[in-house]
């Protein structure tokens, strides 16, 4: 169980799939009074959004967001054994259609909080080489800090700040794909890398849903509320499941192991007679109690209302929104379809963002709070109308 909690500030990305010029997610909440009670307070006037939202037209780029987002996870977890075998690469894709872009690096930084410090981490990168790498902290304050260097690096050579390691044995296995950061973390240069490097494993998900059963069967084990939070949940959508119960049976791939199975009134039924919104829901809902009652986290899902009920969604995002439920102050990134959730009285300005692409095939991403207009505007009825853009075709007479 990580200990180290911290939360996401900012996601930068430029020259990734179709997102050209960079593009900034921020998760640092705007001047907006409206449902105040939903921001998470990291310190007096230091608040933090709980919650981003994506919407824009089919092939817009919302998924290469979040996509950019999961290779910046899984190069800080894995790249230190990058170079172990000649095939393993760095997890990145450069805008191709762009004959200058098509060449140039990969750019990715986060912001994140870890204890009482604010964290300034990036790197640009092809998929056979890292060019830059930098990683700064400073003070979490609502004033200004001092920025004091961790490292940099341009090539294989690092350079750290004054008041940090001089030099590391652990970078003599530092390779052209290799992170330094990835290689103290996992070699525990230090407790500070160890942190920033737990934060990353185990504080930041990304597409959650598509953990097994052993491992789901493993969280109800280890989490004793967690069976009896699923069957709640999953009643006020599905009064006649009574229960939950593990069996070892057959499962649709043909082997046996350990499968849930619901009970209901008329017996026991293999999970997988279920619908599949109800199959993703149990996974997606062990990674959600974990994040609102055990460890704080940074949970980041493309279309997160796939096979959900709109009225799901909602309830979702509510349990987010909603400090008796959300212990732990976690955070939730999603793209969605579904507008449900395009109402003032659902989500503030700045946890609506939009996604489309310009007359370049360049995505851009931008907040609704962006836009001038009263806390009680009418969200769907402006959006389909196309005053924030990112629709994807000629609709209610506005041609985009």
């Amino acid at each position: 169980m990580s200990e180290v909690g911290g939360l996401l500030l900012q996601f930068k990305v430029k020259n990734y799939r179709s997102i050209g010029d960079e593009v900034v997610l921020d998760l640092t909440a705007g001047s907006g009074k409206e449902h105040s009670d939903f921001l998470i307070e990291l310190k007096k006037g230091i608040n933090i959004l709980p919650i981003i939202s994506m919407y824009g037209g089919n092939a817009s780029g919302k998924s290469n967001i979040i996509n950019a987002m999961g290779s910046m996870i899984f190069d800080v977890k894995s790249s230190h054994s990058n170079g172990e075998r000649d095939d393993t690469r760095i997890n990145v894709n450069p805008f191709v259609f762009n004959d200058k872009l098509k060449n140039e690096p990969t750019e990715l930084e986060m912001f994140f909080t870890v204890g009482k410090h604010e964290y300034q981490y990036g790197y640009k990168t092809t998929t056979n080489k890292i060019y830059e790498e930098w990683l700064y902290r400073r003070t979490l304050s609502i004033r200004a800090t001092k920025e004091e260097v961790i490292f940099e690096r341009e090539g294989n050579k690092v350079v750290f700040g004054n008041k940090y390691l001089k030099s590391s044995s652990l970078l003599n296995r530092l390779k052209e794909r290799n992170l330094a950061l990835s290689v103290l973390g996992a070699w525990n240069a230090s407790k500070m890398f160890s942190d920033i490097f737990e934060w990353f494993n185990e504080n930041l998900h990304f597409h959650v849903n598509n953990i097994d059963y052993g491992s789901v069967k493993t969280y109800f084990e280890r989490f004793d509320g967690l069976k009896d939070s699923f069957v709640k949940f999953l009643q006020e959508f599905d009064p006649l499941i009574k229960d939950l119960a593990w069996r070892e049976a057959t499962d649709v791939d043909g082997k046996v192991r350990m499968i849930p199975f619901s009970k209901r009134d008329k017996g026991e039924f293999h999970f997988a007679n279920e619908s599949e919104g109800t199959q993703r829901l149990l996974r997606i809902y062990t990674i959600f109690y974990i994040a609102l009652n055990e460890m704080r986290s940074t949970l980041v899902y493309d279309e997160l209302d796939a096979h959900l009920h709109p009225l799901m969604l909602r309830r979702i995002v509510s349990m987010f929104h909603n400090k008796e439920i959300n212990k732990m102050g976690s955070q939730l990134i999603f793209t969605s379809h579904n507008l449900i959730l395009l109402d003032n009285r659902e989500l503030r300005r700045d946890e609506i963002w939009f996604v489309e692409k310009d007359e370049r095939g360049f995505t851009n991403a931008y907040a609704m709070d962006s836009f001038k207009g009263r806390s009680d505007l009418d969200y769907l009825k402006n959006y389909l109308s196309g005053r924030f853009g990112a629709i994807p075709f000629a609709i209610a007479g506005v041609q985009k």
